[in-house]
């Protein structure tokens, strides 16, 4: 894989394993929209009813910069995707450095492995519906972590929300269609990972430096003279784009800016409305894996024949997500149209920030306990916003359950151990947001239209008529041999360490290799965790650090020729002196400031200034970078324990070292 590629699927080490080039398709059917008034430069276009504004924008479109500027910049981007964060400080150096010749547009494009990301979305065009499309857009960005409902409405009420408004807004459907059609846009015009950005119609692909960015700005702005002087609006736009992106470029217009749809997607669009004999769509690419997702009739809620049913639906579910809920409705539809030959599993997966969801699940096991599970379930989730003890209890008996055993459930150790073991569960089939359903084993992510669903069921009925067993028997055959998420990757790779930077015992039981860049955000913040790992296990555990400077980081490559001095110069102490100082200083980094840290730790500064001149090291970082291409490393951090890449479903947490640890006993 040529480095430069990594752009493209580098978020694949940062948690687990994804890229971000992958093609998108909708993750759930969630609400978006618009209102309007003309902007001003360099303030967002509030939102506004169908059609393009003076300036050729629809004014459903959030933009900002030069409102008769002859370069667009569409951006589209994903608000979970932590590199379209990084990318918010050189937009607003275009924008600085081009006042008068650039705007830039914001299209949405969520992507599937991004549980919170099209939420957000909806988050942040409810608020462009009131003018503050780019205060939302901050806040998603500066908050990227902490993605939820409740601070969607909390950062309303911060940037001046009519709050209220906001909330309604979340339900409008038409946002919802917005952002569908912005995703069947990207992926028509060869947009399917993020960042991406059309500028004039011409791709650029990732987080580029702001010299990338120019260089394209500057050769459309020629090409827009050319062609569309003394034009405006949108005329201007497709004149622009069709000189510099040619046939994409009038695709990209055609597509985001007049409201056309791509034809590769019309159809699937069309259908998600459609009745359920009109056809089913595409199933997911990414849907044809089994996965081993246990079901236990005695331990677990089922509705739905055990010894006939062909088709099995696991629903991993938390009951205080408003995704869970459609995604429950469309389960409701599908035994409608399928009847007996489908049953369905709930598998619990209460999210932290859903403070009432574990007790949700709690009364609805005791409910089950009682044979009215789905009874419970179908109350908790008509009245989502009402999860409360009070309610609890008078859904209890609503539903004429036993109060004293209802209670004691509800209290048992085993009921809330029986919650973990599914949480447990969800993370070995790559499951960590809700709602992720499993038909057959295929998984499914997100309260995905009935299509979808009929796409899979349809496939996986005729294979089970066609294999001769129903029910229990049919379904444990099915994901005997299914896959299972491991910490540690079963690969062991053989890397050669020589000279690399170290700390800990040389002859220790364990090895982490850390791939990693002095200008990744998520590089920097494994350092505690590692560091707590070290101070863990003093005598197990020793950590080489590989240096993989990312090409469009132009500060990582000087910041590592200046922590290899170190490690050459004095040793692990020295280089652990500078790799700290380094990552405190990450956003700052610029050549003066890699020597000011390095010699200030006592790096010799005329040898510094040699090796930053020269290629001392250019042998060193080619050999990692083979080293580590060869062997899987998309991007950083990658971290490799005993040779067994590492990829943990709940981050880099102690915790999950841990787990790694005992996996490499076994």
């Amino acid at each position: 894989m040529k480095k430069e590629n990594i752009v493209l699927i580098v978020i694949a080490a940062v948690v687990i394993a994804f890229g971000a080039g992958r093609l998108s398709k909708t993750m759930n059917s969630s609400p978006a929209g618009a209102p309007a008034q003309p902007a001003t430069v360099g303030e967002a276009a509030p939102a506004a009813a169908a059609g393009a504004n003076t300036n050729g924008i629809p004014a459903s479109m959030p933009w900002k910069g030069a409102a008769n500027g002859m370069v667009t910049i569409l951006e589209v981007s994903d608000f979970q995707c932590p590199f379209c964060s990084r990318v918010g400080p050189t937009i607003k150096q275009i924008i600085e450095a081009y006042p008068n010749d650039v705007k830039i547009v914001w299209a949405n494009q969520p992507l599937p492995f991004h549980n919170n990301a099209k939420p957000a979305a909806i988050a942040a065009l409810a608020a462009h519906k009131q003018g503050k499309f780019w205060e939302m857009h901050d806040k998603l960005f500066a908050n990227q972590q902490q993605l939820s409902p409740e601070n969607y409405e909390k950062w309303a009420k911060e940037i001046g929300l009519d709050v209220a408004k906001f909330k309604a807004d979340l339900s409008d459907a038409a946002i919802a269609k917005q952002i569908d059609k912005e995703q069947a846009s990207a992926n028509a015009t060869g947009a399917g990972g993020t960042p991406s950005f059309f500028i004039n119609g011409k791709l650029i692909q990732g987080a580029q430096p702001f010299e990338e960015f120019k260089k394209a700005i500057d050769a459309a702005l020629a090409d827009a003279k050319a062609v569309s002087a003394g034009k405006s609006g949108l005329e201007q736009i497709k004149l622009a784009a069709t000189k510099t992106g040619g046939d994409t470029g009038t695709k990209v217009v055609e597509y985001f800016l007049e409201g056309k749809a791509p034809a590769a997607e019309a159809a699937p669009a069309k259908r998600e409305e459609a009745k359920a004999d009109e056809g089913p769509a595409t199933p997911p690419p990414d849907s044809y894996d089994v996965w081993k997702v246990p079901v236990d009739p005695k331990r677990d809620s089922v509705k739905g024949d055990n010894d006939k049913a062909l088709i099995t639906i696991v629903e991993i579910s938390d009951f205080q997500c408003p995704f869970c809920s459609r995604g429950a409705n469309t389960l409701t539809e599908v035994e409608k149209a399928y009847g007996d030959k489908v049953r369905f599993v709930f598998k619990h997966h209460p999210l932290p920030f859903h403070k009432d969801a574990r007790p949700a699940s709690a009364a609805a096991i005791a409910a089950g306990k009682q044979g009215k599970f789905w009874q419970f379930h179908d109350k908790a989730f008509a009245n989502q916003q009402a999860l409360t003890e009070d309610n609890f209890v008078a859904w209890a008996k609503e539903i004429g359950l036993d109060m004293a055993k209802f209670d004691a459930v509800r209290k048992d150790p085993a009921t809330d151990k029986m919650i973990s073991e599914d949480m447990d569960m969800a993370g070995t089939v790559g499951v960590r947001g809700t709602p992720g359903f499993f038909i057959n084993g295929r998984k499914i992510v997100g309260a995905q239209p009935l299509p979808m669903f009929k796409a899979v069921i349809d496939e996986e009925l005729k294979k089970a008529e066609a294999a001769g067993k129903k029910g229990q028997a049919l379904y444990d055959d099915i994901v005997a041999k299914g896959k299972v998420f491991s910490e540690l990757n079963d690969k062991v790779n053989d890397f050669n360490v020589e000279g690399l930077p170290f700390k800990g015992k040389k002859d220790a039981p364990i090895t982490i290799v850390e791939f990693s860049d002095f200008q990744c955000p998520y590089c920097s913040r494994i350092a505690e965790p590692v560091k707590a790992v070290m101070e863990a296990n003093p005598d197990k555990v020793k950590v080489v650090f590989a240096h993989f400077p990312l090409p469009f980081h132009q500060m990582a490559k000087p910041a590592s020729v200046a922590a290899q001095l170190a490690f050459d110069q004095g040793g692990p102490d020295l280089f652990w002196k500078v790799h700290d100082a380094l990552f405190a200083a990450q956003r700052e980094l610029s050549e003066d400031k890699i020597k000011e840290i390095a010699t200030g730790a006592g790096v010799d500064k005329a040898k510094l200034e040699e090796a930053l001149k020269g290629d001392k090291y250019a042998g060193l970082f080619k050999k990692i970078q083979e080293m580590g291409e060869k062997d899987g490393v998309e991007g950083t951090p990658s971290l490799y324990i005993n040779g067994r890449k590492f990829e943990p479903s709940a981050g880099y947490a102690p915790e999950s070292f841990a787990k790694a640890f005992a996996l490499l006993k076994k």
